[in-house]
């Protein structure tokens, strides 16, 4: 059964933001690559920014998913943790327009600021958690005036990564080797504070290859 046409618009538009980056793709090009016409595509969404809107929600929606996965995972499996973190990096590169040009995308959808911020302080709020969680497990042991730089370095990494990279090395097109290399610079910054266990844990996650 062919998908709906909406279903199939997002799915192009995705692949065209992530490809070239939205403020290049135009709705004519989204409307050819549907094979629909652009008065058909205005009926579903009139705006570039309401295909951003609609991509972003079901960013959330996967996040939240991938947070309430983890919510059940107690502290002392840290392989689970582990696997927690490497499809956080697999969910960003999914939507990776989401996050290469931030800047960019807001002045194309200003509608974007607020739930990025929504998303962004919940997610922060349940990796605090599950850090807690590990904690108390013995998995892991940061200092309390660490926590929270530790939280937020590894949040800045592990979310704009993509844009470092696009903006300081010219990497456009991010492929699975730019995965593990983002995934390997979150590792050294959780390495000094893991237990042995939980350190072979995020050394086995590491050598399993993307895609």
């Amino acid at each position: 059964m062919r998908p709906k046409t909406r279903e199939r618009i997002l799915v192009s538009t995705l692949s065209l933001f992530n490809q070239k980056g939205p403020e290049t793709v135009t709705t004519a090009e989204i409307a050819e690559s549907v094979r629909i016409n652009q008065g058909n595509l205005y009926y579903y969404f009139r705006t570039k920014e309401s295909l951003v809107l609609a991509l972003f929600s079901r960013f959330e929606t996967d996040a939240l998913a991938l947070v309430a996965s983890a919510e059940v995972v107690p502290g002392s499996d840290s392989k689970a943790y582990a696997g927690f973190l490497r499809k956080w990096f697999s969910l960003v590169w999914t939507y990776r327009f989401l996050f290469r040009d931030i800047p960019g995308l807001l002045a194309i959808a200003p509608g974007l600021r607020e739930p990025i911020l929504a998303v962004s302080a919940g997610m922060r709020l349940s990796v605090d958690v599950f850090f807690q969680r590990m904690q108390d497990a013995g998995r892991i042991n940061v200092a309390a005036d660490d926590r929270k730089a530790l939280l937020t370095n590894i949040w800045i990494v592990s979310t704009y990564w993509a844009v470092y990279l696009g903006l300081q090395e010219g990497v456009r097109d991010l492929g699975a080797e730019h995965l593990h290399w983002g995934l390997s610079q979150v590792a050294s910054l959780l390495r000094p504070h893991l237990s042995p266990e939980a350190r072979a844990d995020l050394e086995a996650t590491l050598s399993e290859p993307f895609g």
